[in-house]
């Protein structure tokens, strides 16, 4: 079988500003349609070439076989030693910037762009990988589906919300879990559903993972005895207050162990122990 020939790809994808709160737009009044939202003014575009390699000559961004195709297609010149590389820019505006791969130029700005690795994102789900990305290429309406899972993850974790917005003891056990605070047992029930309201929001995986962590009521346990002096945390060891550390023999008594070692039901006598004395306590 003889190799197949390079042709161009029949693709559209779209260049997307990342919009980030620094600079000039930290500020939270500056809104998402201040013309300098995002930290880019409106009308302002930013310009990319070929990059230098550390010798100072321009970095090869075609393979040879679309080399060979696009200079047929195109009657340039793009050997490396040419002047097209040194005169020719890929312009990206602050508005969404449509590259059509079919399009012998439109593909060369592509490799280009893709060649930018410090300031231009190859994949949508890698954008917020380095602070340095200004801008991310996109493709298949990977930011619509991204935007539906979320969206699903939304719906689902408010589901789970419903079954126990009305247990104050759990809210405050997930609440303290996922934002790693003491939470006061005195808190109205209306506000601990606020605050998980917004973790439902901001947070739905997050959530949904805490909920449905089958270690969730011994999470809850742990915390409750840390907070009310049953369990000591030492060196970021957890012991009980007699000086049992809460792991099996040889291992490091973490919060992950702990939690581990309670849920296992060699150790029932411990955990009943703790039960009745945050328990007791809460009913007196």
């Amino acid at each position: 079988m003889g190799e197949t020939k390079f042709t161009l790809p029949n693709e559209v994808l779209v260049v997307k500003y990342i919009k980030r709160k620094k600079g000039m737009a930290a500020g939270d009044h500056v809104t998402s349609d201040h013309v300098i939202s995002g930290g880019m003014l409106d009308g302002s575009i930013k310009k990319f070439q070929a990059p230098l390699l550390k010798n100072g000559s321009i970095a090869n961004v075609l393979t040879a076989e679309e080399k060979s195709y696009l200079e047929a297609e195109t009657g340039l010149e793009l050997s490396v030693y040419k002047d097209f590389w040194l005169e020719y820019f890929v312009t990206l505006f602050k508005q969404d910037n449509r590259l059509d791969l079919s399009n012998p130029m439109d593909y060369i700005s592509y490799k280009i762009l893709l060649h930018n690795r410090e300031d231009i994102c190859p994949e949508w789900a890698k954008r917020n990988e380095k602070l340095t990305y200004s801008f991310v290429i996109t493709k298949n309406e990977e930011e619509m589906l991204e935007n539906k899972q979320n969206l699903d993850a939304k719906f689902e974790a408010y589901g789970a919300y419903m079954k126990l917005r009305d247990d104050k003891e759990k809210l405050i056990g997930v609440l303290n879990i996922l934002t790693n605070k003491p939470i006061s047992a005195d808190s109205s029930l209306t506000w601990l559903q606020l605050e998980v309201q917004k973790l439902v929001d901001a947070k739905p995986s997050a959530f949904l993972t805490a909920v449905n962590d089958s270690g969730l009521d011994t999470k809850i346990l742990l915390n409750k005895g840390v907070m009310n002096g049953y369990v000591k945390i030492k060196g970021n060891k957890y012991s009980t207050e007699d000086g049992l550390d809460l792991c099996e023999n040889s291992q490091i008594a973490t919060y992950e162990n702990a939690v581990k070692y309670l849920d296992n039901p060699k150790h029932q006598d411990v955990r009943d122990i703790i039960e009745a004395k945050v328990y007791s306590k809460k009913t007196k």
